[in-house]
């Protein structure tokens, strides 16, 4: 039996938190909510997140909110699973401690990303053969979301799937004759796989086309990749998907790995737009 403790504020989802009980082998030992509000899900509730965590296997942090460095590397440092509905805001200095740390520890950390449930994308589902290629064009969501901010998501989704550190990056981006600025990437993977990745603001569709050694797969994308795929239960199977990779033991593809390469790739995307006058 996995002991879930909760940490949550006026953003969390109650509906989700009545469903994790019907998760097997799982049980919610209680709740710390920050702010003013009212907490009536019928969970033991906690006034301090250190005794919460005593008391719990693994931290689920279902906030829309970015939550202090200090507060992960505390939850790491005492060998507590997490789970972060949203991507902390980090340096790269910052994620490499917290990589040592959960190392240390020998825990599992998961950040949620809507893009791992894209079908063609999603990590626990597709095993690609590797070296492969993934040529992507699509378009930012623009209006919920910021542009960089749904980079980094896509290109750690991205990262997951290939599950290797990249070695070589090449950027181009510009302002098309309408203002629409356009980037374009080729990132190279240390396991030999490529990925060529055009996103535009202009409202445009896009296709993906994956080559594997023994089949190429492909499917168009007539709307913004980020909102062609809504929450909708995707949470629920985050989590579920979570409480698997602790069941099994699996601390190889932990989340902070994935990202500490997004920051890494969306940095140098800054860089090179910055030298050519474009704020990103």
């Amino acid at each position: 039996m996995i002991k879930l403790g909760i940490f949550g504020d006026q953003t969390t989802n109650h509906e989700l938190l009545g469903q994790l009980n019907t998760i097997p082998e799982v049980e919610v030992t209680g709740l710390y909510f920050s702010g003013n509000v009212e907490v009536s899900d019928g969970f033991p509730v906690f006034s301090s997140p250190i005794g919460l965590m005593d008391v719990s296997d693994a931290i689920l942090i279902l906030s829309d909110k970015s939550i202090s460095n200090d507060l992960v590397k505390l939850i790491l440092r005492k060998s507590k699973h997490v789970y972060l509905k949203s991507v902390p805001s980090l340096h790269i200095r910052e994620i490499k401690e917290l990589i040592d740390l959960e190392k240390e520890a020998g825990i599992v950390t998961f950040i949620y990303n809507p893009f791992n449930y894209n079908p063609y994308f999603d990590p626990f589902s597709n095993k690609y053969e590797k070296p492969f290629l993934i040529n992507l064009r699509t378009c930012f969501e623009g209006e919920v979301i910021k542009a960089s901010h749904e980079m980094l998501l896509l290109v750690t989704a991205l990262n997951r799937l290939v599950q290797s550190n990249y070695k070589k990056l090449e950027v181009f981006g510009l302002h098309e004759s309408n203002n629409q600025l356009v980037i374009s990437l080729r990132i190279e993977y240390n396991n030999g796989c490529v990925i060529n990745l055009t996103v535009s603001q202009e409202k445009i569709s896009g296709f993906c086309e994956i080559f594997q050694k023994s089949k190429r797969i492909q499917f168009e994308i007539q709307t913004p990749l980020y909102v062609q795929y809504p929450q909708l239960n995707q949470e629920y199977t985050a989590i579920s998907n979570f409480i698997r990779l602790i069941q099994n033991g699996d601390k190889k593809a932990n989340s902070f790995d994935s990202l500490l390469n997004g920051v890494q790739i969306v940095h140098e995307i800054k860089e090179h737009l910055r030298f050519n006058g474009i704020d990103f």
